[in-house]
């Protein structure tokens, strides 16, 4: 799907699930700029789309990950391979990039192929204020918006007014992933105060345009709120030590979500863990 002139979003599947997915975005410049790979798997997509335009993949110059989850990596080495495209992301996802979860690289279930293509060296790491020059006037500036992950980032691409958030906006009805939910308010307020966004680019939900952006960001700090509350009142009903995992099913289930299979139990407690151990949250929810 064509977004601007120079900007595409490709719907790729994350799972059998019509229902979720996951967007890797491409800009088109002098060359082919790629925002995250989706699943092992996806560069076959993302290849046919790039052809479908007129365009070739061997264009792809850079492929920038806006963090290390799988469903955002996973295709990174299949095109670097393909390309020779350099791979970026920030210093603090790059490890797990370069050496991903040996989980990841072993098929989930019978049938299915690895959610990781390999692991893949990053050949540049970006940081805050990083200025990407793309060629026809495009420049995509790195903002650090830490919380989903200690290195996710959003980038913000100002001839468009684009705005691309990874995973930073925790949509309501979703399963709740941060590793930091007091950095993740504050990225979220940070995006807030970007004024004029024209285009809002999100990973698992739709893209939308103006002020549809602003009331999302808004919701998702709401939602935050409510996971917050959610998680602690399950800690206060629970007697003992709090065990995040056995948790997650009651969490789950009082934000109306599925919990799903044993990896996705995993992320919602470590979500748990890191509610528990953040500081000063009440206080930044209040303001």
């Amino acid at each position: 799907m064509q977004i601007t002139p120079h900007i595409h979003a490709l719907k790729t599947p994350l799972g059998p699930d019509p229902g979720r997915f996951v967007h890797v975005y491409l800009i088109y410049g002098d060359n082919i700029t790629v925002i995250d790979t989706g699943f092992n798997g996806t560069e076959k997509l993302i290849t046919e789309y790039i052809l479908s335009t007129g365009r070739n993949p061997s264009e792809i110059r850079l492929v920038i990950l806006t963090h290390a989850h799988p469903d955002h990596t996973g295709s990174a080495k299949a095109l670097r391979d393909l390309t020779g495209c350099t791979i970026a992301a920030h210093p603090l996802d790059a490890a797990e990039i370069e050496h991903p979860d040996p989980a990841f690289l072993k098929p989930p279930a019978p049938g299915m192929q690895p959610m990781v293509s390999g692991g893949t060296p990053i050949g540049l790491l970006i940081e805050e204020g990083a200025i990407i020059d793309l060629g026809q006037g495009l420049v995509l500036e790195v903002l650090s918006t830490p919380g989903h992950t200690p290195g996710s980032i959003s980038l913000y691409l100002g001839k468009e007014k684009a705005l691309f958030t990874g995973d930073t906006v925790q949509a309501p009805g979703r399963s709740p992933i941060f590793s930091d939910p007091v950095a993740l308010v504050r990225s979220l307020r940070r995006l807030a105060a970007i004024q004029g966004i024209r285009h809002y680019l999100p990973s698992h939900d739709l893209p939308a345009q103006g002020e549809e952006t602003y009331r999302r960001l808004n919701d998702s700090v709401n939602y935050i709120r409510r996971i917050h509350k959610v998680i602690r009142k399950a800690v206060a009903d629970t007697p003992g030590t709090p065990d995040p995992l056995a948790l997650a099913g009651r969490v789950s289930a009082d934000l109306d979500l599925p919990l799903g299979p044993g990896p996705h139990a995993a992320f919602i407690a470590r979500s748990i863990q890191a509610d528990l151990a953040a500081q000063g949250l009440d206080e930044l929810l209040r303001e």
